[in-house]
């Protein structure tokens, strides 16, 4: 009797042979799988037998085949949604990040997905393992604010390997270089920060100065903004008159020798353009501690229009962020993703002015 499998089961073979470099650890989930060709050489079975093969393993879960990239091991994940969207944002319980989680479970929900939360604390090794964790236990999509957008990103292979695994992803507030395509929901942060130097402009402020975050994308736009503001009015930008600063700074940003930094880039300004509401925040109390009068010698604009506008001593000039909104639009697009399978456009939202007390008023 012939030892050769009939000719009908040569698919069945190759599928076990994969299954079991899978289970014995020669593949691991995301690693890339030899093409048609190299199997239909290595296993000695025609392209049709070897096509016939991939397409059922892909319907069972096994492996998910990326156009133009090639076929890549899933993990053996189900073809039965989870009904789970990961999201991993930098921080979740204070300032505008409650009603971003908020408006994203709320669509999520609507639609039946459940939401599992990671936060970050703008640590890249958090975000690794929280990667990891999503990996290993399976999602469906997943919603991500970057951490540190502006520094090249270690974990780019993590984000590499979902997308592999056929997991959606969508950015908000920013999104990594390093990742051609991304899909992305975030503030128009450079026009913002255009706009911001006009307010202060048109309030007669003639010697601007700014507070930028030097580690995410949105500090970098939003200092752009402001030097072509300055550039467009024939201003000068003054490099003395700008305080960067990064996340491991902000807890001393205004105390101690940091804090004499800031008095002294920005004691000469009569205008200056914080990161955000927080910055301005804690800006305004340093200068009322150096008996310096806002918005009467110098006014201070802030971005967000976070509750920490409300209450701080002199309530804070700052463009709206979209927050709930842009919960909503995150949700809507890793929704259509999952259940379409194709990528989404990415969305650029407006900052509105709110005037409040912080920019002096033309007499």
């Amino acid at each position: 009797m012939s030892n050769h499998p009939k000719q009908g089961a040569k698919y069945q073979i190759l599928m076990d042979h994969i299954r079991k470099d899978i289970s014995e650890g020669r593949y691991k989930t995301g690693d890339k799988l030899m093409s048609e060709n190299q199997l239909s050489a290595a296993y000695g079975f025609s392209r049709q037998t070897v096509r016939q093969a991939l397409g059922i393993l892909e319907q069972e879960g096994v492996l998910v085949r990326r156009r133009g990239s090639g076929t890549y091991i899933a993990g053996g994940r189900s073809t039965q949604r989870t009904r789970t969207i990961g999201l991993i944002a930098t921080y979740i319980t204070d300032y505008i990040f409650p009603a971003i989680i908020r408006g994203t479970e709320e669509t999520l929900s609507a639609a039946g997905y459940h939401l599992s939360l990671g936060v970050t604390q703008n640590r890249v090794e958090t975000e690794a393992q929280l990667l990891h964790s999503f990996i290993e236990s399976g999602v469906d999509g997943l919603i991500v604010e970057g951490t540190k957008t502006a520094l090249p990103n270690p974990n780019i292979e993590l984000y590499n390997k979902l997308q592999n695994m056929g997991v959606p992803c969508v950015f908000f507030n920013g999104f990594y270089q390093e990742l051609p395509g991304s899909v992305y929901v975030v503030t128009d942060d450079r026009a913002a920060g255009y706009d911001a130097v006009k307010v202060l402009l048109g309030a007669g402020c003639t010697r601007l100065g700014g507070i930028f975050k030097s580690d995410d994308r949105q500090g970098h736009e939003r200092y752009a903004g402001f030097a072509k503001g300055l550039s467009q009015a024939g201003g000068v930008l003054n490099d003395d008159n700008v305080v960067w600063y990064s996340t491991g700074d902000k807890a001393d940003l205004f105390h101690g020798d940091m804090a004499h930094h800031v008095i002294q880039s920005l004691k000469n300004c009569d205008g200056v353009v914080c990161y955000n509401d927080q910055i301005a925040y804690g800006l305004i109390e340093l200068l009322r501690n150096h008996g310096f009068h806002v918005p009467q010698e110098i006014s201070v604009v802030g971005f967000d229009n976070a509750s920490v506008s409300d209450y701080s001593p002199v309530k804070i000039t700052t463009f709206e962020h979209p927050k709930e909104a842009m919960g909503h639009r995150v949700a809507e697009k890793i929704i259509r993703m999952v259940e379409t399978g194709r990528p989404e456009p990415s969305d650029v939202m407006k900052m509105t002015l709110v005037e409040k007390e912080s920019v002096a008023r033309l007499k």
